[in-house]
């Protein structure tokens, strides 16, 4: 509750300083855009309870077998009793990102140890914690300032041993703000990670998501930045209603496109996902997916649309 609790005065304050830049013009003085980072980290004990799990089910729709049955599921369950940590790490002292003033573009998940990332090693896991790490140096693009938020799961193996990272995720986060034509842009974000065309995908299923499911995700995962949980604030801040959490729509498409078991439960595990429209809600969304080789090994590539545009997109294997 506490976390909670501070993680709704982040969003207050940073809404209050949003709103102030909207209706006053604060803030918008030019300057120099800087990509060192300063050493920010945040690290908190790690538990996983059956609240947590209930509000998976609860957001998702997905069976409590599921979380353990499939890496992807998974994957995704660990960053959302994760997700309190980057949000606390964001209300640091020194913190250049705003979250009203940013949107989560990329993210990639890792399980690294996958018999460690059981619900049951998990739950017995003494001194278990988060580490929570502003990535430095962040990249120059076009709309403004990409930084890299990196989240871990650190546990001991046995007693005695020294902690590992199990499971990891890297948010990256675009923070917007005016660049000079003149100022090079990074060549990392200009080369798109993924090629996809709809035409070559299979149409595999259909998800929607009501007009109270972002805050069935917030409650799981504690993110409650209005723009989540208001329309009304959403259309404030230039948005068109309601936006749905990326890792909610791809915990939704998971669902719906997972077979019945995990043909390799004890590899280890990569998920990326990149962010490219905004979903409004309510809404239903077009699910397509292709099978292709890469490196060796099989890639399952999958996009989230609505109509001919894609909305999210990634790979796994």
């Amino acid at each position: 509750m506490e976390i909670t609790i501070l993680i709704l005065l982040l969003f207050v304050k940073s809404a209050i300083a949003g709103l102030t830049n909207l209706f006053v013009g604060l803030g918008t003085r030019k300057a120099a855009v800087k990509t060192e980072m300063p050493k920010l980290s945040l690290s908190m004990p790690f538990t996983i309870t059956e609240d947590d799990i209930k509000a998976y089910v609860s957001a998702t729709g997905s069976k409590p077998v599921e979380i353990d049955g499939h890496r992807p599921t998974k994957a995704l369950f660990l960053t959302g009793t994760t997700l309190p940590a980057m949000l606390l790490l964001l209300a640091k002292r020194g913190s250049p990102i705003q979250p009203l003033g940013c949107v989560n573009v990329r993210n990639t998940f890792e399980i690294l140890r996958p018999s460690l990332c059981t619900l049951s090693a998990l739950r017995s896991a003494e001194g278990a914690f988060v580490l929570a790490t502003l990535e430095s140096p962040a990249r120059i693009v076009k709309r403004g300032v990409e930084l890299d938020l990196r989240v871990e799961i650190r546990v001991k193996p046995e007693a005695g041993s020294d902690y590992v990272t199990i499971f990891q995720q890297v948010h990256t986060m675009l923070q917007f703000t005016k660049i000079a034509k003149s100022t090079p842009v990074s060549r990392a974000a200009m080369d798109p990670e993924f090629q996809f065309r709809l035409a070559s995908m299979h149409a595999t299923g259909h998800l929607g998501i009501g007009y109270m499911g972002p805050s069935e995700w917030a409650r799981f995962c504690k993110d409650y930045n209005i723009i989540h949980t208001s329309g009304l604030a959403a259309r404030l801040f230039g948005l068109p209603g309601k936006i749905a959490h990326g890792n909610h729509v791809v915990a939704l498409m998971l669902k719906e496109t997972l077979g019945p078991k995990d043909e390799d439960p004890d590899a280890v595990f990569r998920l990326e996902v990149q962010f490219r429209r905004p979903v409004t809600v309510p809404t239903n969304l077009d699910v397509h997916t292709e099978v292709v080789e890469s490196g060796g090994s099989l890639h399952t590539r999958f996009a989230v649309a609505q109509g001919v545009k894609i909305c999210v997109q990634g790979k796994y294997w």
